[in-house]
């Protein structure tokens, strides 16, 4: 009993200071604790999601779900229930992300899990800010931040306030996403979690890219993609690479950031990540666009369009209109 308390306690520590690849190899020789434990198997899970390990993933979540119901855990349920609905959005099958999602939330609002609250929320909002329905988004992150504020859980306001910065960037609102996300990164500060500290960092440096900061945004976005390859968090990693690509872009090195999107592409594939892909395909197109090669930027620029449509993101398909049409 000792030992199964002093597993689940290390499981949570690497989880909570978001150390993904440790966390793997922690559990990875402990199978059978992890058939008996749906706390175990959904840390399990949640990790392999976050190296990009889709079908390990859904492996270990699935069955700490059937586990969580089996012995009546509704806290558990809602958890896995959110993480299925994160592991469908990353894939990009946002109708299969939301179903979920309402249904993590019901059950965790049934418990009284006011983090699972905020999670679900927060996911949420991902994905009405994807569909540029930017009010509902900002509604959802302050609906999560008051369920996280509710259970003092200061991670899960950091993540808040870093994704409303997200749609308040993507308003061109620029002057309240870089508030949002400087108050994201000021939080992180104070927890023992260097790879949201990294994401939220991530985030300041690409509103401060587009601001015309961009000596300082790429230190930043340097010491995020560090901190996002010591922790063995390659996705994170990629999508870091990106922003660093949007400061070469900026700062007049067009070959620089073209190879290095193309890396992030590359990348997206084998992690699974279409929006990523999306997202690397229209930066890609505004530097082929930018040096002249409009035949090669109007292809990209449409195929970046094709994606961001399978998606549901209409308002970031839309914005390509100028180089697709």
């Amino acid at each position: 009993m000792r030992n199964s308390l002093n597993e689940l306690s290390k499981a949570h520590q690497l989880a909570d200071q978001g150390h993904y690849s440790e966390l793997v190899a922690f559990l990875d020789d402990k199978t059978g604790e992890l058939q008996e434990s749906p706390t175990l198997a959904l840390l399990y899970g949640i990790a392999q999601a976050r190296l990009g390990h889709y079908d390990d993933a859904n492996h270990w979540v699935d069955l700490a779900l059937e586990s969580s119901r089996a012995q009546g855990d509704g806290s558990i349920e809602a958890r896995a229930l959110n993480v299925r609905g994160a592991i469908a959005m990353e894939s990009g099958r946002m109708s299969d992300a939301v179903e979920f999602f309402m249904q993590a939330l019901a059950v965790a609002e049934r418990e009284g899990q006011h983090e699972t609250v905020g999670l679900c929320s927060n996911n949420l909002g991902i994905i009405a800010n994807m569909q540029g329905n930017y009010g509902r988004a900002v509604g959802s992150y302050t609906m999560a931040l008051a369920a996280f504020q509710r259970a003092a859980i200061k991670r899960g306001e950091v993540l808040a306030q870093h994704n409303l910065a997200i749609t308040y960037r993507d308003q061109g609102e620029l002057d309240r996403a870089l508030e949002a996300a400087q108050k994201a990164v000021l939080e992180s500060k104070g927890l023992d979690n260097e790879a949201l500290r990294a994401q939220a960092q991530s985030g300041l440096a690409e509103v401060r890219a587009l601001i015309g900061e961009v000596k300082v945004a790429r230190k930043e976005i340097e010491r995020a993609i560090a901190t996002h390859r010591a922790t063995g968090d390659a996705v994170r990693e990629a999508e870091d690479l990106r922003i660093l690509a949007l400061c070469l872009s900026l700062e007049g090195d067009h070959n620089g950031a073209e190879e290095l999107l193309k890396d992030v592409i590359e990348r997206s594939d084998s992690h699974g990540r279409p929006l990523l892909k999306a997202c690397s395909l229209r930066d890609l197109a505004r530097v082929m666009d930018a040096t002249g090669r409009r035949d090669k930027a109007v292809a990209t620029a449409r195929e970046a369009k094709r994606l961001f449509s399978e998606l549901g993101a209409e308002a970031d398909a839309r914005k390509l209109d100028d180089i697709a049409a």
